[in-house]
């Protein structure tokens, strides 16, 4: 009898929670139909009016700032008979640079960008005669091709996108005479998400040119064509 009263007791316990329990998954089922359809309902996102541009073309244009360990003079400016070059100064070179440039993407964020820079300036100093000192310019042309690993931040899409690179180049001067240099810098492309837009671009070199150290800063802008 006892056994009876408890089986009937858990049948009644059970039949009370099924409507509660069948009410709770249909609550559940109804909510994730409602989700479903406001999904459906949400309007897709528009379609771009152009494709995605993952390359870039450019043009830089701008200065460069270098500075050389003096002993370079016998270089510069040749040694003139009675005139030496005074330890512990130093050679200014602050040429116009212009040069093409291409970045490749290779997916993601990472491209390999290869340029070739013109310097186009004249090398200034100071060259002794006894103590009087005097101060002497050269022309100098120096052709410096490029090879940087370049990550980029933001999608193609983004209007604006920024940059940093890190590579190396070559210095080849006057007379078949070289060197090389380690390069870093960062930048942005504007209008990114267009046919044409604009860069703008600052780099450090460190290097030796002629078994002499020099280094640089470069500041260039650039028209841009993305492809």
């Amino acid at each position: 009898m006892r056994n009876t009263l408890k089986v009937l007791a858990a049948s009644l316990a059970l039949a009370a929670a099924a409507p509660a329990a069948a009410q709770y998954v249909f609550q559940e089922e109804w909510q994730k139909q409602k989700e479903k359809e406001m999904k459906l309902r949400a309007p897709p996102p528009p379609p771009l009016d152009h494709p995605l541009w993952y390359h870039v073309a450019r043009v830089n244009l701008g200065v460069s700032f270098f500075y050389s360990e003096y002993y370079n003079c016998g270089y510069w400016y040749g040694y003139y008979p009675g005139y030496t070059c005074g330890s512990g100064s130093w050679v200014s070179y602050v040429p116009f640079t212009v040069g093409p440039q291409v970045d490749v993407n290779l997916g993601g964020m990472s491209n390999i960008s290869v340029g070739f820079n013109v310097l186009l300036g004249s090398a200034t100093g100071t060259v002794y005669s006894g103590v009087r000192a005097e101060s002497v310019s050269r022309s100098v042309t120096i052709w410096e091709p490029t090879v940087d690993y370049v990550a980029k931040f933001g999608p193609p899409s983004e209007d604006t996108v920024g940059r940093f690179r890190v590579g190396g180049g070559v210095y080849i001067g006057p007379d078949g005479e070289w060197g090389g240099a380690f390069r870093i810098g960062g930048g942005a492309s504007f209008f990114n998400s267009n046919r044409l837009g604009a860069g703008l671009d600052l780099v450090l070199e460190a290097g030796v040119y002629r078994g002499y150290w020099i280094g640089g800063l470069q500041l260039v802008a650039s028209p841009e064509f993305h492809f």
